[in-house]
């Protein structure tokens, strides 16, 4: 779409907001399902005129009494009206789907998990057992009291989960546009991928998805200070980092002018003789610096990140490729 195009659009859905009346009443069926939550969400969320309308429940496949031609009361998945997907003969919908097609947000990827969700749901598929459909599910049982369910706990647990998963799949989202901005790929002689991603941390789980062996990061701290990560891929079980916590240890007591010859820095944590390089217990991950350890100022790393890149290629690159064929055939 052009700029042209967009501006149009923009104008058309900004007439059609000042021309729709407020909507007042958001109608569901009683008991509602996964469904008839992420329409109201939807609708509070993402239809101005609608942020504080009244959700109310009515019997399964009925109208709200009264409500005929109201265009400021919008009934969900019941009464079989605009939305909702009952006797429509649609092939894996919901009323969800109807909703997010018609507010123009079908390709909006926070909300693909939701709706992949719900659409599950209304067509008795499979779901994975951390599904949060029966997180939705528990609701009603835990707020309940002497056979009377508290809707209104229900409705905000339930709209604090989609948001939630919104959220995260947001960010995932924009991580994996970002990855393509700023990563750096290097395929070492052995064949392990790495990945370097200098000052977007955010991206590095992205990173894994894309195939990364290594993933590299470094976080800005201020104009001379910077956190760094060395992480491996879960997917890469016998990959083991204590080499590149040795090289770099050992590099930092040369800039330091600490004497480290025949000494062994392959040790987990943060030990002497060099302290300010973390290595995790399970040798998969490396540290200076992260939310749960703020360095002090002589604690930040005395070498640079492109000096950080080449230590850790430099390690990476005497795992024989042999055995970097095996782990890539997992």
């Amino acid at each position: 779409m052009s700029k042209t195009e967009e501006l149009v659009d923009l104008i058309v859905r900004l007439a059609l907001e000042e021309a729709t009346p407020e909507i007042k009443t958001l109608v569901g069926h009683r008991f509602p399902d996964d469904d008839v939550w992420l329409c109201c969400w939807l609708a509070k969320k993402f239809i101005p005129k609608a942020a504080n309308a009244e959700i109310v429940f009515i019997n399964a496949g009925e109208f709200l009494p009264g409500s005929e031609k109201d265009p400021s009361i919008l009934h969900f998945d019941t009464g079989g009206g605009e939305y909702d997907q009952h006797s429509k003969s649609l092939k894996r919908a919901s009323s969800t789907t109807i909703l997010a097609e018609k507010l123009g947000l079908s390709d909006d990827p926070g909300l693909k998990p939701l709706v992949e969700m719900v659409t599950a749901v209304d067509n008795i598929e499979p779901l994975l057992p951390d599904s949060i459909h029966f997180t939705i599910e528990g609701y009603p049982r835990m707020f309940q009291s002497n056979g009377t369910i508290d809707w209104r706990q229900v409705q905000e647990r339930v709209f604090e989960l989609f948001d939630i998963v919104y959220n995260q799949a947001t960010i995932k989202a924009r991580s994996r546009e970002n990855l393509k901005k700023y990563a750096e790929w290097t395929t070492l002689p052995n064949g392990l991928k790495i990945a370097s991603l200098l000052w977007h941390p955010e991206s590095r789980e992205a990173a894994f998805e894309a195939g990364a062996a290594v993933v590299i990061w470094t976080q800005s701290k201020g104009p001379h200070y910077f956190y760094t990560g060395i992480q491996s891929n879960r997917n890469y079980p016998a990959l083991r980092l204590n080499k590149i916590a040795a090289f770099l240890r050992f590099a930092e007591a040369q800039t330091r002018n600490i004497h480290v010859s025949n000494k062994d820095l392959t040790y987990t944590g943060r030990g002497e003789p060099i302290s300010v390089w973390f290595l995790h217990d399970n040798l998969k991950l490396i540290l200076n610096g992260s939310r749960s350890w703020k360095p002090s100022e002589d604690e930040y790393t005395k070498l640079q990140p492109r000096q950080i890149i080449g230590l850790v290629h430099k390690a990476l690159s005497t795992i024989p490729s042999e055995v970097v064929q095996k782990w890539n055939k997992r």
